[in-house]
């Protein structure tokens, strides 16, 4: 399995955004794929803004 060390194109949109705006949507992702929705998509944002709250917290 690879593991990508660099965020995607998308994840550029998330550095003008606020600490609070990211937690949610990292929330609301995560319930939607509790719910059974675990589209490619959603894991791959879910996964750049678990990054970028990483990166901040440093």
């Amino acid at each position: 399995m690879r593991f990508r060390t660099s965020p995607s194109p998308g994840a550029s949109k998330t550095k003008d955004r606020t600490t609070e705006d990211l937690q949610h949507e990292y929330d609301l992702i995560t319930r939607e794929r509790a719910g059974g929705h675990n589209s490619l998509s959603a894991i791959n944002a879910q996964n750049d803004i678990a990054r970028e709250l990483e990166r901040r917290d440093r």
